[in-house]
């Protein structure tokens, strides 16, 4: 009886370490896993800081060279008002020799006219003159004189005749040439006004050509500030990303130890339980062959030493999808629209769930640890989440979600539901977009190769 006993107390001794050495080999070795990936996350975090600061340091010299082109356009700004400036006097006193030359062309006309009539006054005395003979006539003039007196009289009048004539022509002539010399020269001053004119205007759009090259370049370097700046928030979101990431592993591997060690309690108390229901049994069929080999024993049908059975799990909502085996389950029930691929030039990292029923459930694909709950331009309501499975790690994204019932750090089950289907951030529809990455974020692959 003894024997016996001791014989089945080593199998049951046997029986319990076989269960519980394998969840002891699984816990170690996913443990390992995870402890690797959060590493190389941690080495990754490093390298995204270094590029952080290497995209600092290109911001920074992008506004040096930006400062330099302001101070270059203000400069040749001042120069472009100093040639307008210069212009305005220059044609202020273009207007203005305008107004001579018209004044002077005024006066020439005048002096023409004058010059015109005495001239036509000289033509008549001279034809006059030769009509009466000339200078006989001058002397008939003298020589009517009726005394000396009279003929000094005579004398002086033609004298005063003959050079009031000479001296009329005389200051008619040196007026024409006065005037014709002075609009020459107004009219040369004119055209180097104008000359100066045209050089002025070329170089205020020399000027407007250079400032338009600056304005292009500083534009240039504006839009190398604006990309410089917006993969420098990209990094930090992606830095972020991985140092909430960083911390989900650590909960997984915290979680994933409680599992194990609850697996190895469960296996353990099974394992014991077992080994009592067999001494009892034992114990009662060496009891009953004892007192009477033909008294059959009613104690197999005894429940005291089992467990009662686990009650059924509630059953989930009835859109939600049904939770399958696999590494991933569907996360939504509805219709497939979209696939994983390139599209409209780049790349749809996942694939899109269309359904149009109210509130359609939407539920973590495997088990793991949520990175991030949160909202985006782009994803709209969005929830990460980080798992372990055989070993290796995986990111899932869901995107696009009406409503988000889980927080970061949270552990999640498969099938648990994260919130509803919806149409937020950039999307044009009511859908769920799902991704799968192999390991981190930002390494997707496709979804319908895991999906069961």
């Amino acid at each position: 009886m003894r024997k016996k006993l001791l014989a089945l107390g080593l199998a049951a001794l046997v029986g319990t370490s076989s269960v519980i050495i394998p969840v002891t080999q699984e816990k170690a070795y996913a443990n390992t896993e995870l402890e690797k990936k959060k590493s190389e996350l941690q080495t990754e975090r490093s390298g995204v800081d270094s590029n952080i600061k290497e995209k600092q340091g290109e911001l920074s010299e992008l506004k040096s060279k930006e400062e330099k082109l302001n101070a270059d356009i203000e400069k040749l700004d001042k120069q472009t008002a100093e040639t307008n400036e210069k212009i305005r006097e220059r044609q202020a006193e273009i207007e203005e020799a305008k107004k001579k030359i018209q004044e002077l062309k005024v006066q020439i006309q005048e002096v023409k006219k004058r010059i015109a009539e005495r001239n036509e006054l000289l033509e008549k005395r001279v034809r006059s003159l030769q009509e009466t003979g000339g200078v006989v006539s001058y002397l008939d003039v003298l020589l009517g004189a009726q005394d000396f007196g009279d003929l000094v009289t005579r004398v002086s009048a033609v004298t005063q005749i003959v050079d009031a004539d000479k001296e009329i022509i005389k200051a008619h002539e040196e007026d024409k040439k006065l005037l014709e010399q002075s609009e020459a020269e107004l009219s040369s001053e004119l055209q180097n006004l104008e000359t100066a004119l045209i050089e002025l205007e070329s170089l205020k759009q020399q000027l407007k050509i250079q400032a338009a090259e600056k304005n292009k370049l500083i534009e240039q370097v504006k839009a190398q500030h604006k990309s410089t700046e917006a993969a420098i928030y990209e990094l930090e979101d992606e830095a972020a990303f991985l140092k909430e990431q960083e911390a989900a592993i650590a909960k997984e591997i915290e979680r994933q130890k409680q599992e194990a060690e609850r697996k190895r309690r469960e296996a353990a108390e099974a394992a014991a339980a077992e080994e009592r229901a067999k001494q009892e049994a034992a114990a009662q069929a060496a009891a009953a062959k004892a007192s009477s080999p033909k008294k059959s024993s009613s104690s197999g049908s005894s429940s005291g030493g089992s467990s009662p059975a686990p009650a059924p799990a509630p059953a989930e909502p009835a859109p939600a999808p049904a939770v399958t085996g696999g590494k991933f389950m569907w996360p939504a029930q509805g219709t497939f629209t979209s696939g994983y691929g390139h599209r409209w030039g780049k790349l749809h990292a996942g694939i899109d769930i269309a359904n149009r029923s109210a509130n359609v459930p939407v539920v973590a694909s495997a088990a793991g640890t949520v990175i991030r709950s949160y909202y985006s331009s782009s994803y709209g309501n969005a929830v990460f989440i980080t798992h372990n499975i055989d070993g290796k790690t995986y990111t899932t994204v869901y995107a696009h979600l009406d409503a988000r019932h889980v927080s970061a750090g949270q552990s999640v089950s498969k099938g648990q539901q994260l919130g509803y289907m919806g149409n937020t951030g950039r999307s044009t529809g009511k859908h769920l977009h799902f991704e799968i990455h192999d390991g981190a974020w930002k390494n997707p692959v496709n979804p319908m190769n895991y999906l069961q």
